[in-house]
């Protein structure tokens, strides 16, 4: 008997394909769900779908790029990791950041409010928070230690790693993802306290 071998690349439009690429290769992660504008909610990423329903394409593909296609569960996310440590400084740097601002952002926001509703799109970051964060010099000068001129650059740091959503003019919310790695930042921090 004849085995007969699916080109799986044909199964998969090439556009989507590329916007899959681009994106994990701009150090963005996919998220289930994205910020829908027009909407004002969240809703079913089609990306994050294809990715779902063709995880067998994905994975080889990347990994013949030299690249692990990994999810999180807790957070609904797939991001990529480098299977060589060629970029490892490059890596620790870009998570140091991310860690950093989403743990000045919770422990602002835990001060006045449900960290949950950093998620909610009815509440998330406003712009009040954002002032109010902008006015505490030592949060600024821990940014400009991370190579973060202000705030605005942060917000677009993480803006642009999917990591939050702007949803206004100086408004933002978390995705499943942030949350996810905001959630492990403050069990590891409470576990390092409680030693």
């Amino acid at each position: 008997m004849e085995t007969v071998i699916l080109n799986s690349f044909e199964e998969i439009p090439y556009t989507k394909s590329t916007q899959i690429y681009r994106l994990f290769s701009l150090g963005k992660v996919l998220n289930k769900q994205r910020y829908d504008d027009i909407h004002c909610c969240f809703v079913d990423d089609e990306l994050f779908t294809l990715v779902f329903n063709k995880i067998k394409h994905f994975t080889l593909f990347f990994k013949h790029m030299g690249v692990e296609l990994l999810f999180d569960e807790e957070g609904d996310f797939y991001f990529t990791q480098e299977t060589r440590d060629s970029n490892s400084d490059e890596s620790d740097d870009n998570a140091m950041k991310i860690q950093a601002i989403l743990l000045f952002i919770g422990r602002y926001y835990a001060r006045f409010g449900d960290l949950a509703q950093l998620a909610d799109p009815m509440f998330g970051i406003k712009e009040t928070d954002i002032e109010a964060l902008k006015q505490d010099d030592l949060l600024l000068s821990s940014l400009k230690s991370l190579k973060l001129d202000n705030w605005d650059k942060a917000f677009d740091y993480l803006t642009n790693r999917n990591l939050i959503f702007k949803t206004g003019k100086e408004r933002y919310v978390f995705s499943s993802a942030a949350m996810a790695f905001l959630n492990r930042l403050i069990t590891a921090h409470t576990a390092f306290i409680n030693k």
